[in-house]
Protein backbone atom coordinates (compact mmCIF):
# COMPACT_ATOMS: atom_id res chain seq x y z
CA UNK A 1 0.00 0.00 0.00
CA UNK A 2 1.26 3.44 -0.92
CA UNK A 3 -0.04 6.51 0.89
CA UNK A 4 0.22 9.63 -1.25
CA UNK A 5 0.83 13.20 -0.02
CA UNK A 6 -2.84 14.07 -0.51
CA UNK A 7 -3.85 11.19 1.74
CA UNK A 8 -5.08 8.89 -1.03
CA UNK A 9 -4.00 5.26 -0.91
CA UNK A 10 -2.86 3.02 -3.73
CA UNK A 11 -2.85 -0.75 -3.30
CA UNK A 12 -0.62 -2.72 -5.63
CA UNK A 13 0.11 -6.42 -5.62
CA UNK A 14 3.85 -6.99 -5.40
CA UNK A 15 4.03 -10.78 -5.83
CA UNK A 16 2.10 -13.61 -7.41
CA UNK A 17 2.73 -17.09 -8.78
CA UNK A 18 3.72 -17.28 -12.46
CA UNK A 19 2.94 -20.20 -14.75
CA UNK A 20 5.97 -21.76 -16.43
CA UNK A 21 6.55 -25.12 -18.13
CA UNK A 22 7.66 -27.91 -15.80
CA UNK A 23 10.41 -30.21 -17.05
CA UNK A 24 11.33 -31.88 -13.75
CA UNK A 25 10.64 -35.55 -13.23
CA UNK A 26 9.13 -36.71 -9.95
CA UNK A 27 12.59 -37.73 -8.71
CA UNK A 28 14.00 -34.34 -9.58
CA UNK A 29 11.04 -32.63 -7.92
CA UNK A 30 11.69 -34.58 -4.71
CA UNK A 31 15.26 -33.33 -4.54
CA UNK A 32 14.26 -29.75 -5.34
CA UNK A 33 11.49 -29.70 -2.72
CA UNK A 34 13.82 -31.15 -0.11
CA UNK A 35 16.42 -28.49 -0.86
CA UNK A 36 13.95 -25.57 -0.95
CA UNK A 37 12.14 -26.48 2.27
CA UNK A 38 15.36 -27.22 4.16
CA UNK A 39 16.81 -23.93 2.97
CA UNK A 40 13.70 -22.02 4.05
CA UNK A 41 13.75 -23.58 7.51
CA UNK A 42 17.47 -22.90 7.99
CA UNK A 43 17.00 -19.25 7.02
CA UNK A 44 14.08 -18.88 9.40
CA UNK A 45 16.13 -20.37 12.23
CA UNK A 46 18.26 -17.21 12.26
CA UNK A 47 17.32 -15.32 15.41
CA UNK A 48 18.82 -13.13 18.13
CA UNK A 49 16.92 -15.17 20.72
CA UNK A 50 16.45 -18.92 21.25
CA UNK A 51 13.82 -20.59 19.04
CA UNK A 52 11.38 -23.46 19.58
CA UNK A 53 9.04 -25.38 17.28
CA UNK A 54 5.43 -26.47 17.43
CA UNK A 55 5.13 -30.25 17.21
CA UNK A 56 1.73 -31.88 16.69
CA UNK A 57 3.12 -35.20 15.50
CA UNK A 58 1.78 -34.47 12.01
CA UNK A 59 3.92 -34.46 8.88
CA UNK A 60 4.45 -30.71 8.54
CA UNK A 61 5.46 -29.80 12.09
CA UNK A 62 7.52 -33.00 12.33
CA UNK A 63 9.58 -32.14 9.25
CA UNK A 64 10.28 -28.66 10.59
CA UNK A 65 11.21 -30.08 13.98
CA UNK A 66 13.55 -32.67 12.41
CA UNK A 67 15.40 -30.11 10.30
CA UNK A 68 15.71 -27.61 13.14
CA UNK A 69 16.92 -30.30 15.55
CA UNK A 70 19.50 -31.54 13.02
CA UNK A 71 20.86 -28.03 12.51
CA UNK A 72 20.84 -26.80 16.09
CA UNK A 73 23.69 -27.21 18.57
CA UNK A 74 21.57 -27.23 21.72
CA UNK A 75 18.55 -29.33 22.59
CA UNK A 76 15.45 -28.18 20.75
CA UNK A 77 12.34 -27.39 22.79
CA UNK A 78 9.06 -28.40 21.19
CA UNK A 79 5.47 -27.62 22.17
CA UNK A 80 2.06 -29.18 21.62
CA UNK A 81 -1.44 -28.36 22.79
CA UNK A 82 -4.55 -30.39 23.58
CA UNK A 83 -7.83 -29.78 25.33
CA UNK A 84 -8.98 -31.13 28.67
CA UNK A 85 -11.04 -34.29 28.10
CA UNK A 86 -10.19 -34.80 24.42
CA UNK A 87 -8.79 -38.26 25.09
CA UNK A 88 -12.18 -39.22 26.54
CA UNK A 89 -14.51 -37.56 24.05
CA UNK A 90 -12.55 -37.78 20.79
CA UNK A 91 -14.45 -39.36 17.88
CA UNK A 92 -12.80 -40.18 14.59
CA UNK A 93 -14.19 -38.29 11.56
CA UNK A 94 -13.31 -37.94 7.86
CA UNK A 95 -11.27 -34.89 8.80
CA UNK A 96 -9.80 -35.70 12.22
CA UNK A 97 -8.54 -39.27 12.25
CA UNK A 98 -6.32 -39.69 15.32
CA UNK A 99 -5.03 -38.11 18.51
CA UNK A 100 -1.54 -36.61 18.51
CA UNK A 101 0.25 -37.79 21.64
CA UNK A 102 1.71 -41.09 20.35
CA UNK A 103 3.21 -39.42 17.27
CA UNK A 104 4.60 -36.54 19.32
CA UNK A 105 6.35 -39.03 21.59
CA UNK A 106 7.88 -40.81 18.59
CA UNK A 107 9.25 -37.57 17.19
CA UNK A 108 10.49 -36.23 20.52
CA UNK A 109 12.28 -39.50 21.20
CA UNK A 110 13.81 -39.69 17.70
CA UNK A 111 15.18 -36.14 17.80
CA UNK A 112 15.79 -35.88 21.54
CA UNK A 113 13.70 -32.75 21.96
CA UNK A 114 12.64 -31.21 25.24
CA UNK A 115 8.91 -31.55 24.67
CA UNK A 116 6.35 -29.56 26.63
CA UNK A 117 2.71 -30.67 26.58
CA UNK A 118 0.19 -27.92 27.23
CA UNK A 119 -3.42 -28.82 28.08
CA UNK A 120 -6.03 -26.10 28.16
CA UNK A 121 -9.04 -26.44 30.43
CA UNK A 122 -12.56 -25.97 29.11
CA UNK A 123 -12.93 -22.98 31.44
CA UNK A 124 -9.92 -21.31 29.82
CA UNK A 125 -11.18 -22.07 26.31
CA UNK A 126 -14.44 -20.31 27.09
CA UNK A 127 -12.74 -17.43 28.91
CA UNK A 128 -10.35 -16.85 26.02
CA UNK A 129 -13.14 -16.58 23.43
CA UNK A 130 -13.57 -12.90 24.23
CA UNK A 131 -9.83 -12.31 24.52
CA UNK A 132 -9.19 -13.90 21.12
CA UNK A 133 -11.95 -11.70 19.68
CA UNK A 134 -10.01 -8.66 20.87
CA UNK A 135 -6.82 -10.08 19.36
CA UNK A 136 -8.45 -10.55 15.95
CA UNK A 137 -10.79 -7.52 16.18
CA UNK A 138 -13.67 -9.49 14.73
CA UNK A 139 -15.26 -12.93 15.31
CA UNK A 140 -13.05 -15.85 14.35
CA UNK A 141 -12.48 -19.58 14.69
CA UNK A 142 -13.70 -19.70 18.32
CA UNK A 143 -12.09 -22.52 20.37
CA UNK A 144 -9.30 -22.91 17.81
CA UNK A 145 -8.29 -19.27 18.21
CA UNK A 146 -8.95 -19.10 21.94
CA UNK A 147 -6.68 -22.10 22.54
CA UNK A 148 -3.99 -20.74 20.22
CA UNK A 149 -3.90 -17.45 22.12
CA UNK A 150 -3.66 -19.27 25.46
CA UNK A 151 -1.02 -21.60 24.00
CA UNK A 152 0.99 -18.65 22.66
CA UNK A 153 0.98 -16.99 26.08
CA UNK A 154 2.28 -20.21 27.62
CA UNK A 155 5.12 -20.47 25.09
CA UNK A 156 5.97 -16.77 25.38
CA UNK A 157 6.90 -17.28 29.02
CA UNK A 158 10.07 -19.03 27.80
CA UNK A 159 10.45 -18.34 24.07
CA UNK A 160 9.75 -15.44 21.74
CA UNK A 161 10.22 -17.13 18.34
CA UNK A 162 8.67 -20.37 17.11
CA UNK A 163 8.54 -22.21 13.79
CA UNK A 164 5.16 -23.60 12.74
CA UNK A 165 3.86 -25.88 9.97
CA UNK A 166 1.10 -23.78 8.37
CA UNK A 167 0.76 -23.61 4.57
CA UNK A 168 1.98 -27.09 3.64
CA UNK A 169 -1.56 -28.29 2.91
CA UNK A 170 -2.35 -25.39 0.58
CA UNK A 171 0.69 -25.99 -1.60
CA UNK A 172 1.13 -29.77 -1.43
CA UNK A 173 -2.56 -30.67 -1.83
CA UNK A 174 -3.18 -31.80 1.72
CA UNK A 175 -6.81 -30.77 2.25
CA UNK A 176 -9.65 -33.18 1.40
CA UNK A 177 -11.06 -30.75 -1.17
CA UNK A 178 -7.96 -31.21 -3.32
CA UNK A 179 -8.70 -34.88 -3.98
CA UNK A 180 -12.32 -35.56 -3.00
CA UNK A 181 -14.47 -35.13 -6.10
CA UNK A 182 -17.60 -34.36 -4.09
CA UNK A 183 -15.81 -31.32 -2.68
CA UNK A 184 -13.67 -30.07 -5.54
CA UNK A 185 -16.44 -30.27 -8.15
CA UNK A 186 -18.17 -27.35 -6.41
CA UNK A 187 -17.98 -24.09 -8.33
CA UNK A 188 -17.20 -22.16 -5.16
CA UNK A 189 -14.84 -22.31 -2.20
CA UNK A 190 -14.95 -26.01 -1.23
CA UNK A 191 -14.33 -25.42 2.48
CA UNK A 192 -17.56 -23.43 2.85
CA UNK A 193 -20.55 -25.60 3.72
CA UNK A 194 -24.17 -25.22 4.76
CA UNK A 195 -24.88 -21.96 2.96
CA UNK A 196 -28.61 -22.74 2.92
CA UNK A 197 -28.53 -23.38 6.66
CA UNK A 198 -26.73 -20.10 7.27
CA UNK A 199 -29.17 -18.23 5.01
CA UNK A 200 -31.99 -19.64 7.09
CA UNK A 201 -30.47 -18.15 10.26
CA UNK A 202 -31.13 -14.64 8.92
CA UNK A 203 -34.43 -13.01 9.83
CA UNK A 204 -37.16 -12.61 7.22
CA UNK A 205 -36.26 -9.00 6.43
CA UNK A 206 -32.64 -9.81 5.60
CA UNK A 207 -33.33 -13.03 3.70
CA UNK A 208 -34.69 -10.94 0.85
CA UNK A 209 -31.81 -8.49 0.98
CA UNK A 210 -28.84 -10.84 1.42
CA UNK A 211 -28.12 -13.85 -0.79
CA UNK A 212 -25.17 -15.63 0.81
CA UNK A 213 -24.71 -18.10 -2.02
CA UNK A 214 -24.58 -15.31 -4.60
CA UNK A 215 -22.01 -13.39 -2.52
CA UNK A 216 -19.76 -16.46 -2.25
CA UNK A 217 -20.15 -17.31 -5.94
CA UNK A 218 -19.21 -13.78 -6.99
CA UNK A 219 -16.13 -13.73 -4.78
CA UNK A 220 -15.09 -17.13 -6.10
CA UNK A 221 -15.50 -16.09 -9.74
CA UNK A 222 -13.67 -12.79 -9.20
CA UNK A 223 -10.77 -14.73 -7.68
CA UNK A 224 -10.66 -17.26 -10.53
CA UNK A 225 -10.69 -14.41 -13.04
CA UNK A 226 -7.38 -13.19 -11.63
CA UNK A 227 -5.75 -16.24 -13.23
CA UNK A 228 -4.53 -16.37 -16.82
CA UNK A 229 -7.25 -17.86 -19.03
CA UNK A 230 -5.40 -21.15 -19.58
CA UNK A 231 -5.02 -21.72 -15.83
CA UNK A 232 -8.71 -21.10 -15.16
CA UNK A 233 -9.54 -24.30 -17.02
CA UNK A 234 -7.35 -26.46 -14.76
CA UNK A 235 -8.97 -27.67 -11.54
CA UNK A 236 -5.66 -28.11 -9.68
CA UNK A 237 -4.61 -24.54 -10.54
CA UNK A 238 -7.93 -23.14 -9.38
CA UNK A 239 -7.72 -25.05 -6.10
CA UNK A 240 -4.11 -24.05 -5.48
CA UNK A 241 -4.91 -20.39 -6.16
CA UNK A 242 -8.07 -20.04 -4.07
CA UNK A 243 -6.42 -21.85 -1.17
CA UNK A 244 -3.43 -19.52 -1.36
CA UNK A 245 -5.47 -16.33 -1.63
CA UNK A 246 -8.29 -17.16 0.79
CA UNK A 247 -8.04 -20.19 3.08
CA UNK A 248 -4.33 -19.75 3.78
CA UNK A 249 -4.79 -16.03 4.38
CA UNK A 250 -7.42 -16.79 7.02
CA UNK A 251 -5.11 -19.22 8.83
CA UNK A 252 -2.08 -16.93 8.65
CA UNK A 253 -4.11 -13.98 9.91
CA UNK A 254 -5.29 -16.14 12.81
CA UNK A 255 -1.77 -17.31 13.61
CA UNK A 256 -0.24 -13.84 13.38
CA UNK A 257 -2.89 -12.08 15.46
CA UNK A 258 -3.00 -14.66 18.23
CA UNK A 259 0.77 -15.06 18.57
CA UNK A 260 1.66 -11.38 18.31
CA UNK A 261 -1.06 -10.51 20.85
CA UNK A 262 0.87 -12.82 23.18
CA UNK A 263 4.24 -11.21 22.24
CA UNK A 264 5.31 -14.31 20.32
CA UNK A 265 6.69 -14.36 16.77
CA UNK A 266 5.57 -17.33 14.65
CA UNK A 267 7.46 -18.14 11.47
CA UNK A 268 6.02 -20.35 8.70
CA UNK A 269 8.75 -21.85 6.45
CA UNK A 270 6.28 -23.56 4.11
CA UNK A 271 5.12 -20.12 2.92
CA UNK A 272 8.50 -19.38 1.36
CA UNK A 273 8.01 -17.77 -2.05
CA UNK A 274 10.71 -19.84 -3.80
CA UNK A 275 9.05 -23.06 -2.66
CA UNK A 276 5.56 -21.83 -3.57
CA UNK A 277 6.64 -20.70 -7.05
CA UNK A 278 8.17 -24.09 -7.72
CA UNK A 279 5.14 -26.05 -6.47
CA UNK A 280 2.74 -23.94 -8.54
CA UNK A 281 4.12 -25.41 -11.75
CA UNK A 282 4.32 -29.07 -10.71
CA UNK A 283 1.67 -31.60 -11.88
CA UNK A 284 -0.95 -32.40 -9.28
CA UNK A 285 -0.25 -36.14 -9.56
CA UNK A 286 3.16 -35.44 -8.01
CA UNK A 287 1.36 -34.14 -4.91
CA UNK A 288 -1.49 -36.63 -4.68
CA UNK A 289 -0.63 -40.18 -5.69
CA UNK A 290 -1.52 -43.71 -4.57
CA UNK A 291 -4.45 -42.28 -2.58
CA UNK A 292 -1.95 -40.34 -0.47
CA UNK A 293 -2.20 -36.60 0.12
CA UNK A 294 1.07 -34.61 0.11
CA UNK A 295 2.73 -37.57 -1.62
CA UNK A 296 5.60 -35.48 -2.98
CA UNK A 297 6.41 -34.00 0.42
CA UNK A 298 6.33 -37.40 2.09
CA UNK A 299 8.59 -39.03 -0.49
CA UNK A 300 11.00 -36.09 -0.54
CA UNK A 301 11.74 -36.69 3.15
CA UNK A 302 11.38 -40.47 3.27
CA UNK A 303 13.93 -41.74 5.79
CA UNK A 304 14.34 -38.37 7.51
CA UNK A 305 11.66 -38.94 10.16
CA UNK A 306 10.03 -42.16 11.47
CA UNK A 307 7.81 -43.79 8.81
CA UNK A 308 4.94 -44.00 11.27
CA UNK A 309 4.91 -40.20 11.46
CA UNK A 310 5.76 -39.65 7.79
CA UNK A 311 2.82 -41.78 6.66
CA UNK A 312 0.32 -40.49 9.21
CA UNK A 313 -2.86 -39.21 7.56
CA UNK A 314 -3.35 -35.48 7.82
CA UNK A 315 -4.84 -34.20 11.06
CA UNK A 316 -5.81 -30.53 11.48
CA UNK A 317 -5.04 -28.28 14.45
CA UNK A 318 -6.96 -29.77 17.40
CA UNK A 319 -10.38 -28.57 18.44
CA UNK A 320 -12.23 -29.40 21.63
CA UNK A 321 -14.44 -32.51 21.57
CA UNK A 322 -15.59 -32.05 25.16
CA UNK A 323 -19.40 -31.54 25.34
CA UNK A 324 -18.80 -29.11 28.20
CA UNK A 325 -17.69 -26.52 25.65
CA UNK A 326 -21.06 -26.60 23.86
CA UNK A 327 -22.86 -26.44 27.21
CA UNK A 328 -20.91 -23.37 28.33
CA UNK A 329 -21.10 -21.39 25.08
CA UNK A 330 -24.80 -22.21 24.80
CA UNK A 331 -25.35 -20.64 28.24
CA UNK A 332 -23.39 -17.55 27.20
CA UNK A 333 -25.35 -17.09 23.97
CA UNK A 334 -28.73 -17.70 25.61
CA UNK A 335 -27.93 -15.06 28.23
CA UNK A 336 -26.96 -12.49 25.62
CA UNK A 337 -30.07 -13.15 23.54
CA UNK A 338 -32.22 -12.22 26.55
CA UNK A 339 -31.14 -8.62 25.97
CA UNK A 340 -33.91 -7.05 23.83
CA UNK A 341 -31.46 -4.35 22.71
CA UNK A 342 -29.05 -6.85 21.23
CA UNK A 343 -28.51 -6.13 17.52
CA UNK A 344 -28.68 -9.88 16.95
CA UNK A 345 -32.50 -9.47 16.95
CA UNK A 346 -32.21 -7.20 13.90
CA UNK A 347 -30.08 -9.70 11.97
CA UNK A 348 -31.05 -13.24 12.89
CA UNK A 349 -34.10 -15.43 13.22
CA UNK A 350 -33.86 -16.00 16.97
CA UNK A 351 -36.23 -18.97 16.81
CA UNK A 352 -33.76 -20.75 14.51
CA UNK A 353 -30.88 -19.96 16.85
CA UNK A 354 -32.88 -21.34 19.77
CA UNK A 355 -33.43 -24.57 17.82
CA UNK A 356 -29.68 -24.77 17.34
CA UNK A 357 -29.15 -24.30 21.07
CA UNK A 358 -31.76 -26.86 22.10
CA UNK A 359 -30.72 -29.74 19.83
CA UNK A 360 -28.79 -32.37 21.76
CA UNK A 361 -26.39 -33.70 19.10
CA UNK A 362 -23.37 -31.44 19.19
CA UNK A 363 -21.85 -32.38 15.84
CA UNK A 364 -24.82 -32.87 13.54
CA UNK A 365 -23.85 -30.00 11.26
CA UNK A 366 -21.35 -30.79 8.52
CA UNK A 367 -18.31 -28.59 9.26
CA UNK A 368 -19.63 -25.21 8.14
CA UNK A 369 -16.13 -23.88 7.61
CA UNK A 370 -12.95 -25.85 6.94
CA UNK A 371 -12.70 -29.17 8.75
CA UNK A 372 -13.30 -28.31 12.39
CA UNK A 373 -16.18 -25.90 12.86
CA UNK A 374 -19.34 -27.83 13.70
CA UNK A 375 -22.28 -26.98 15.99
CA UNK A 376 -20.36 -25.97 19.16
CA UNK A 377 -18.14 -23.66 17.11
CA UNK A 378 -21.15 -22.10 15.35
CA UNK A 379 -22.75 -21.34 18.71
CA UNK A 380 -19.48 -19.87 19.98
CA UNK A 381 -19.18 -17.81 16.80
CA UNK A 382 -22.65 -16.33 17.30
CA UNK A 383 -21.71 -15.47 20.88
CA UNK A 384 -18.53 -13.73 19.68
CA UNK A 385 -20.55 -11.95 16.99
CA UNK A 386 -22.91 -10.45 19.55
CA UNK A 387 -20.02 -9.35 21.77
CA UNK A 388 -18.36 -7.77 18.71
CA UNK A 389 -21.54 -5.89 17.73
CA UNK A 390 -21.85 -4.42 21.22
CA UNK A 391 -18.28 -3.74 22.30
CA UNK A 392 -17.05 -2.50 18.93
CA UNK A 393 -20.20 -0.36 18.59
CA UNK A 394 -21.00 -1.70 15.13
CA UNK A 395 -23.67 0.38 13.41
CA UNK A 396 -26.26 -1.37 11.25
CA UNK A 397 -27.44 0.71 8.30
CA UNK A 398 -30.83 0.16 6.74
CA UNK A 399 -31.89 -2.53 9.22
Amino acid sequence: MKIKENGETEIKRYWNVETKPNTDTFEEAKEKVKYLLTDSIKRQMVSDVPIATLLSGGLDSSLITAIVANNKENTLTTYSIDYEGNDKYFKKTDFTVSLDEHYIEEMSKAFKTNHKYKTISQEDVVEYLKKSLYARDYPGMTDIEASLLWFSEEIAKDYKVILSGECADEFFGGYPWFYRKDLNDRELFPWINNLEYRQNLLNDNLKGEINLKKIVEEEYQNTINELPEADREKKDKRLFYINMTHFMQCLLDRKDRMTMYATLEARVPFADTKLVEYLWNLPFDYKYNKDTEKYLLREAFRGEIPDEVLDRKKNPYPKTHNPKFKEEVSKLLKERLKNPNSKMHKIFNIDEINKLLDEEDQNDILPWYGQLMTKPQLIAYLYEFDVWLEEYQIELEGI
